[in-house]
């Protein structure tokens, strides 16, 4: 039991290697998924998902037998307004079966969500850059203690600078290209978002698969809040049964019509998941490529850097005609070279603003402000 609570536990706990749309993904979609099969399966095991309108010579354990059997056994769909049983090889055709494996398949398709995830906390740390710890350091400074929160505030700045003074031309990581190795961290994050893309669309495919829908539909579940089962046939309330009962020594065939109610649940359910699908759908690609733009493009990177140094009280200088391009008045001393340094700093590796964007995201401005404003005195000593 104390192994499942520490799992459970290492699963739910802020980690800090991330931002709302990918804890959206991975952590809160999952819950929606976890807690709808539960919801399903609940009602499948523990509640009357099935009910069959048997014939009246059947007592009461035959209709227990008849209700056992039509729930783990596919049902099928006739339209109601077909008085005549359809053949055999239509009644194959038109079988329902995928309720008995709704709770399954969510439970599944909430593991895919944490897939990306996962990936990204096992390979952000290889480039020698710990994503992990330097955020949770800053996320859990003590704004009380001045002094323990200055010391931490250098540890980080410190590993920055470190990461920073090993960047080289060569990958710091065997076997992996230069291009990729030399910005393995602003790789892999905007790779991780990428697969959360993919497992979105890969969701909505499955989705339509799983329920026998035509490609055509991919963006229509073909049902509604006030769709009409007897006319798609998607999620019927009502569907027919067939078994056979062994009587002194004859077989005997019966066909009786049940009550899917667990199907009006399912129905429910799919819809809204698939909506929250559609909505994650924009929210992550929209972050993806808000994302590509922060971090690879060198002008948004030297923008988000200069506004941290700017809040500290760094203004920018030039050398060549002595203006002051900021008009504020720094807070601070500027240390010798203070124009090289200045770009330095902007110009600092993506896996550093990868780094400060977490910070930025999870501990807030103010922290990020801090450790920028002490890089940047170390990087000037």
């Amino acid at each position: 039991m104390d192994q499942i609570i520490g799992l459970v536990t290492q699963y739910t706990d802020k980690r800090h290697e991330d931002d709302f749309i990918d804890r959206l993904n991975f952590q809160y979609t999952s819950y929606v998924f976890a807690l709808s099969a539960l919801v399903i399966g609940y009602n499948t095991y523990f509640g009357t998902a099935i009910s069959c309108w048997t014939p009246a010579e059947f007592k009461k354990g035959w209709v227990e037998y008849t209700r056992d059997y039509c729930l783990i056994e596919n049902t099928y769909y006739v339209p109601l307004e077909d008085p005549n049983m359809p053949p055999e090889h239509y009644r194959e055709e038109r079988e329902l079966t995928y309720y008995q494996w709704v709770q399954f398949i969510l439970v599944f398709l909430a593991f895919l969500f944490y897939l990306p995830y996962l990936y990204w906390s096992t390979v952000n740390w290889w480039s020698g850059l710990q994503v992990k710890a330097v955020v949770a350091a800053a996320c859990k400074l003590n704004k009380t203690d001045v002094k323990g929160r200055q010391d931490q505030i250098e540890k980080i700045a410190s590993h920055l600078k470190k990461f920073i003074d090993r960047q080289g031309r060569k990958s710091p990581i065997p076997f992996i290209p230069n291009a990729i190795g030399r910005n393995w961290v602003s790789f892999n994050y905007v790779l991780t978002k990428s697969l959360f893309v993919i497992n979105l669309f890969a969701q909505m495919l499955l989705i339509h698969f799983f329920l026998g829908f035509d490609m055509d539909d991919f963006l229509s579940l073909k049902v509604g809040f006030g769709s009409n089962w007897i006319a798609d046939g998607i999620f019927p309330r009502q569907t027919m049964c067939d078994f056979e009962v062994r009587k002194k020594g004859s077989i005997q065939k019966y066909s009786v019509q049940c009550v899917l109610s667990m199907n009006m649940l399912n129905e429910k359910i799919f819809l809204a998941l698939f909506y929250w699908l559609l909505a994650l759908i924009i929210l992550t690609v929209t972050n993806l490529i808000l994302s590509l733009q922060h971090f690879f493009r060198a002008s948004s990177r030297e923008a988000f850097v200069r506004r941290m140094l700017t809040a500290g009280g760094h203004g920018s200088t030039d050398d060549d005609t002595g203006s002051q391009r900021d008009e504020k008045e720094p807070l601070v001393d500027r240390p010798t070279k203070y124009s090289n340094d200045y770009n330095r700093i902007l110009s600092v590796n993506p896996d550093v603003v990868v780094v400060l964007h977490l910070i930025a995201k999870n501990a807030g401005d103010n922290v990020c402000q801090s450790v920028v404003n002490v890089l940047f005195k170390k990087l000037s000593e």
